[in-house]
């Protein structure tokens, strides 16, 4: 959890809440991932963009013990693909320097990863480059 949302969290207040749960169709989008043997989430990828669909920030969480399996990839590579098809141009999320797994995916898919903050990349990808990876990877 400290990882996705940059500092440690125990508790979401009511807010925070309705906008994780409730998506607004024509800026946001989220894709989940259950686990097969129990129904339980495994994952999810969701962006949000800016009135003009012009930019998007993104965000992904895998259950810690599915990562490593493949599944970040999947839910990111679904989430560009359709952010994409949307006219979204850009992409962009904040990812803890320490979070060595989600800087090496980002740059799997071409992202551009600069130090924001002292402890925080931004992780950038354009999505009108026409050679942007996730348009010709398989995994």
């Amino acid at each position: 959890m400290r990882l996705r949302f940059l500092s440690p969290r125990q508790a979401f207040s009511d807010d925070a809440l309705r906008r994780l749960t409730q998506l607004d169709y024509d800026r946001d989008m989220a894709f989940v991932a259950l686990d097969t043997v129990n129904g339980e989430l495994a994952g999810i990828a969701r962006f949000s963009s800016d009135p003009d669909r012009e930019v998007a920030e993104y965000a992904l969480l895998v259950r810690t013990d599915l990562q490593g399996r493949g599944l970040g990839w999947q839910l990111l590579l679904q989430l560009i693909n359709f952010a994409k098809a949307e006219g979204i141009r850009r992409l962009e999320g904040q990812i803890l320097s320490e979070n060595i797994s989600m800087l090496k995916l980002c740059r799997e898919f071409g992202f551009r990863i600069v130090r924001d903050a002292q402890n925080v990349m931004q992780a950038t990808l354009d999505l009108q480059s026409p050679n942007y990876p996730a348009s010709n990877s398989t995994r």
